[in-house]
């Protein structure tokens, strides 16, 4: 019952929602067969509270949405990447409201390193949030990011302590509605843990036009619970190979190959400078079935400096979902690692 009572307190309806709700209530009132009784016209906020119950029922059953329709355009290239989506991925429908805006967490997906989590932004109102000249200022057409940031932004997974790096941005994925999204590709340097993860977000700013200052657009406090729980689509690639990186010895010990992801873990021996980076001169790619290669060596990554060696993980997510039976080998410096398929 409480699980039942705490969806229930995450669903918010603005006054036209509202009203679409009293006419649909209204037409199977009218459909269904009953007894004769007097009728009324009950009041919005309690046919709104009634129908509550069947999108409560609606979200059980995944009715809302999938995972694949929420990340449209963000990472699936046609039918086939959006059933890999579906497979990785799970609605979510976690929200919380603040001065009048609620934010929804609509989807995640995920592997052994890396998640990915789109969210929904909106006025309660049913008023734009953001006006056609803040749409207009996209920074970066090839994800449509625009001119905005949180002034406080954090995601922690329950009991997480170790590192992590991550890309966010703001886009419009649909024009004709008043809701903007945000997306969060974020990569640990240890594996995931299923459990609870708490989102944290606060005051949604706007740069201005040279993006040197950000003004406030949305003030408020979200907070946003929800599950980490992904199936694990990931392959462990044969490792333990020995390299040279600038000059040093380093071992491979594991590359971690899904179709969120990749993150290659690897061993420099005899370097404990922490002033050296041990991740960006390690070249990294993906060779595909047909020829073509994909150039990764500009992932980020994470090092642990100690006595005698410095551990490192190379990973980032990609910008388009995997068919890992059209990679065929992975090659990390000098090693080509064959991807069994």
């Amino acid at each position: 019952m409480k699980r039942y009572h705490d969806t229930m307190d995450q669903l918010r309806f603005t006054p036209e929602q509202k009203e679409d709700m009293v006419d649909r209530l209204m037409a199977a009132e009218a459909a269904a067969p009953r007894r004769v009784l007097p009728l009324r016209r009950l009041a919005a906020v309690g046919v709104a509270a009634a129908l509550v119950l069947s999108l409560g029922v609606a979200g059980a059953t995944g009715a809302l949405g999938s995972a694949g329709e929420a990340f449209a355009g963000l990472f699936s290239g046609g039918a086939a990447e959006t059933e890999i989506i579906d497979q990785i991925g799970y609605s979510i429908g976690a929200s919380d409201t603040s001065n009048g805006v609620t934010i929804t967490a609509d989807a995640i997906m995920g592997d052994t390193y890396s998640y990915a989590v789109v969210y929904t932004i909106q006025r309660e109102d049913g008023k734009a949030l953001v006006n056609d000249d803040v749409l207009a200022r996209v920074s970066n057409p090839s994800t449509g990011a625009l001119p905005l940031a949180f002034q406080f932004h954090d995601i922690t997974p329950l009991g997480y302590t170790g590192g992590s790096h991550a890309r966010s941005w703001f886009y419009d994925a649909d024009s004709a509605d008043n809701a903007i999204q945000f997306v969060e590709l974020r990569t640990q340097s240890a594996p995931i843990e299923p459990g609870e993860v708490t989102v944290q977000l606060r005051d949604l700013e706007v740069y201005n036009e040279d993006y040197t200052a950000r003004t406030t657009l949305a003030k408020g406090s979200w907070t946003l619970k929800f599950q980490l729980d992904f199936e694990n689509s990931s392959r462990v690639l044969p490792c333990g190979q020995t390299f040279r990186l600038d000059g040093a010895e380093a071992v491979l010990n594991t590359v971690t190959l899904s179709p969120l992801s990749i993150q290659v873990d690897y061993t420099v021996r005899g370097e404990g400078d922490p002033s050296m980076d041990w991740i960006e001169p390690l070249s990294l790619s993906l060779t595909y079935t047909d020829g073509t290669t994909l150039d990764l060596s500009h992932a980020g990554g994470t090092s642990a400096y100690g006595e005698d060696a410095v551990n490192c993980q190379k990973s980032m997510i990609f910008d388009q979902i995997l068919a890992l039976d059209e990679v065929a080998f992975v090659t990390v410096g000098d090693v080509v690692i064959p991807v069994t398929q």
